[in-house]
């Protein structure tokens, strides 16, 4: 493989460890850094947010989503309520506790990735664009990442993307 991928994999999987293990060891954080991504979504989608956004925003699986809004629900941190706008489907919503845990966790989260992004001298800043650029080329190149309905196979088969997905025992990527 090319030296590039592998940088970029190792750094992805090592900084989700080291946000992974702040949080864990910060008391004013209750969640992992999965959840905390999950409640992002929800609150980035106005507090209200359905499993399919939860799937498409963490580019994770729907069955993947569907149980991390199941323990979200289960530990006090969402609600779902009924969809007014689409009966096949549920709105979910961050409780108050869920709230106060994404705000903590955030915190806690931003001030880790801070610490090393400037231990490291990165321009996060040109970085964020670069990698903003590659995901939308990736994403204009490979449109079947994000769909819903896998479309008809091409004359000539080309292997499709594998989804992430997260090991639904710590929540982190596999």
């Amino acid at each position: 493989m090319d030296p590039f991928f592998d940088a970029l994999v190792r750094y992805e999987t090592e900084l989700w460890n080291l946000i992974e293990r702040e949080l864990a060891n910060d008391p004013a954080s209750s969640v992992g850094l999965a959840r905390l991504e999950a409640l992002r979504v929800v609150d980035a989608h106005g507090g209200a947010a359905r499993v399919q956004d939860i799937k498409d925003d963490l580019v994770i699986t729907v069955g993947a989503a569907s149980k991390l809004v199941d323990r979200l629900e289960r530990d006090g941190l969402v609600e779902r309520r009924p969809n007014p706008g689409d009966r096949r489907s549920a709105l979910v919503s961050l409780t108050a506790e869920g709230a106060d845990a994404r705000a903590a966790a955030e915190g806690v989260a931003a001030a880790a990735l801070a610490r090393h992004l400037a231990a490291a001298g990165v321009d996060t800043a040109a970085l964020t664009a670069d990698l903003t650029r590659l995901r939308t080329a990736l994403m204009s190149a490979v449109p079947a990442i994000h769909a819903v309905a896998t479309p008809a196979a091409p004359a000539v088969a080309t292997p499709a993307a594998p989804a992430l997905t997260t090991d639904p025992e710590t929540e982190a990527p596999s």
